[in-house]
Order: C-alpha cells, then structure tokens, then sequence
C-alpha cells in the first residue's frame, strides 16, 4: 500500500485511514457491519432539532453581497462585506420589522450585490457588518440609543468551504471545531474552490429523518435503483469515519472491485467510491465523478421536508459549453435518483407511518448508522449531545 501523498499536499491522518479500510474490504470482498440491530419508533419522525446548519457554499456569497435564508423557519441574511467575513443576522429591520432582503418568485434564492442594506419601507439603511448607518429623518427619533439599532447578529462561522449559521442569537462558534476534522477531508477534496450550477428548493410531504435514512445506508442501492446507478455501485459495501455526531463514508463503486488502485487524488477516489460526508443534523455532501451534490433537509412541518439541492461544479468546468453535460447529469441525479426513487420512497413511507402498521422501522447491520443518527438527534432535542464548537 502506497502513501496518500498528493504534490500539493497529504491525505488528512483520518481520512487516509478510512481509505486504507476501503481498500481492504474492496481487496478482500468483504463488508464492515455495524454493531447492531434495533428499530426506530414511528414517533422519531415527528420531531425537529436545532443545531449549526450549513446555510449555503461559500461560492454562493461574494464579497460585497446579502444572501436571504428562511428554511430553519425564521428570515436570516447572510452577508460578505468587503473584508471577506461572513456573517449572519436576522432579515428585520430595527424600525418596524420589515424584511430587508426579499425576493420574488419561487427559484430558490441567490446573493444580491449590495454595498448596504436598505430597508424598502422607510429606507433605513444598514452596512452589511450590520451596524445602522442611516436613518430618514433622524432627528425625528429623539431619546433612542442608536446603539440599540443594530441588526440583531446570529452565530455565524465558514469551515472546509460551507457557511454555517444558528438559529438564535448567542455567542459565536468555530465552524471548523465543530465539524471534528471533516472540514479537512472536504479542504483536501477542494469543495471550497466548487462554483455552484443549480440549485432546486422544493417542499415534499415527508418527515426530514426519512429522506436523511436514505442517505446513511447503501442497504437500498441495489433494489431501488437497481435500473439507474445501482449497475455502477457494489453491493452495499461502505466504511464509515465517525467524527462526533458526523460523518464520512466511502460508498463502493464497482470499479474498486475490478482492481484496486489507492487513489491519491480527488478524481482518482470518486472513480473507486462516492464519498459521503453527514454533517450533523441535516446536511449532505455526495461526491459524484464529477461534481457534488450539497443537500440540505429542513421540516417546515412534521411531515414535511423542505429539500435543497446545490449542485457544485468545478470550476474548470464552467460555461456555455458545459451546460448541456451538467443540465443531463443534473436530471439524472435530481430528478430521477432524487425525487423519483428516494423522495418518493419517503413520502410512500410517510404514508405507511400514519396507518400504524408499524410502531417502528426495522434496521439491520448494514443500517446501523440509522439508529446512531435518530441517538444523536434524540440527544441534540435532550441537551446531552453538544457540538464541539470551540
């Protein structure tokens, strides 16, 4: 067995580790089962959590930019002012309340260019470090602290790459310590450098944990979608890196079983395995040949899942004549694998739930980091399961 060694750098100690496992189970024909079996109750699929959510790809929020996010369930607007920082506040004006940063129609939303922000009711403007800059007709407001005008700022960090924000205002977190190594394993797969395609925002009438199941276990690949990317994937053969309540897993392609190569780059690993990182509790990122899938599962509501897919190019691969080779990858994976054959199978399961029929799902060992994830999402509601975000 090689070094993992590439000119520009090493291989992450972790994630080294983890290929060398794949590489020996891909050799051997082996499987790494989990250490259990167990069942989910039916009520798992009724609650939310509240945690550090990747908001958007770092690509999405150029210097000089404001960048609305609704889907954990109040307005937020992520700005990049002119010193490259990234930051979080909620989307009110101070004065009476209005959104400063709207957007028509339903296209999921993208950063606006702006030097300020203005609010369109009365046109009270903020810099977009959030301090109030200007007020019509100040002197009208007379006996107010302008200090206590600012826009109301939320924890708000950038790691490996993604934004990440909190719900609630409270004292600041390092993004890079909360994801527990995980942000050096996607620095040295390069997803900071991606440059965003697409991106959908769509409603389904699911329990967010059910679509995230299905992206914890490659039980499933070879029956449902037996006629789509199962004829390029092995039978449910996985390892998994745990790294705190996250998450990194090699998913083996076929061609890792034709004869093994240690890779020593990005390109060379996806060939051989789809990487998988779950960042706790909602977000995913698929490492495809060539792009990356960014998912993120919100709850609008207990049988809802709000799905945000940004679909993440590299950018060598930008421009007009790329766009007919992402736009078929892009219905393939989006429409088909995605909405077709996992979404749906949530929502038929959603469906199934409210007959009763089952007091809880059923998981097997190639399943096990199913319930590990409905443990840390129990843990996450208790209070007993803290983010390393120090």
């Amino acid at each position: 067995m090689t070094d993992l060694t590439m000119a520009k750098d090493t291989v992450p100690a972790t994630l080294a580790q983890l290929i060398a496992r794949f590489e020996t189970v891909c050799r051997d024909g082996t499987r790494e089962l989990g250490e259990e079996t167990g069942s989910v109750p039916a009520t798992h699929y009724t609650d939310r959590a509240h945690w550090p959510i990747a908001a958007a790809h770092s690509a999405e929020l150029a210097p000089g930019s404001a960048l609305p996010f609704d889907a954990l369930g109040v307005p937020i607007v992520i700005t990049r002012s002119t010193d490259g920082r990234a930051r979080a506040f909620f989307n009110v004006c101070r004065h009476r309340g209005m959104a400063l940063i709207t957007q028509k129609g339903t296209a999921p939303p993208k950063a606006t260019p702006c030097k300020a922000l203005v609010c369109p009711y009365h046109g009270w403007t903020y810099e977009l470090d959030g301090h109030l800059r200007h007020r019509l007709h100040a002197e009208t407001f007379d006996g107010i602290d302008t200090a206590t005008l600012n826009l109301v700022e939320l924890p708000c960090d950038e790691a490996g790459g993604l934004i990440f924000v909190k719900r609630t205002p409270g004292p600041g977190f390092s993004a890079a310590a909360f994801l527990q190594g995980l942000d050096q394993h996607m620095d040295w797969m390069g997803l900071a450098d991606m440059k965003v395609y697409r991106k959908v925002d769509h409603v389904y009438r699911a329990n967010w944990k059910l679509t995230a199941d299905a992206f914890l276990e490659g039980y499933h690949i070879r029956v449902l979608h037996r006629d789509t990317i199962y004829p390029f994937f092995a039978d449910a053969i996985t390892v998994n890196l745990r790294a705190g309540p996250h998450q990194d897993s090699l998913v083996a392609r076929r061609a890792a079983l034709d004869g093994f190569e240690t890779p020593r780059d990005r390109a060379a690993l996806c060939k051989l395995s789809t990487p998988t990182q779950f960042l706790f509790p909602n977000s995913f990122l698929i490492w495809h040949p060539d792009y990356v899938s960014l998912i993120g599962m919100f709850s609008p509501a207990p049988d809802e899942v709000r799905w945000v897919h940004t679909m993440l190019v590299p950018p060598e691969r930008t421009g007009d004549d790329w766009n007919a080779h992402w736009e078929k990858t892009f219905n393939l994976i989006e429409k088909t694998v995605f909405q077709q054959e996992d979404i749906a199978t949530a929502v038929g399961i959603q469906k199934g739930l409210l007959s009763g029929a089952n007091a809880g799902l059923i998981a097997g060992r190639l399943e096990s980091e199913v319930l590990r994830f409905h443990r840390g999402v129990d843990a996450a509601i208790a209070g007993s399961l803290v983010p390393a975000e120090r």
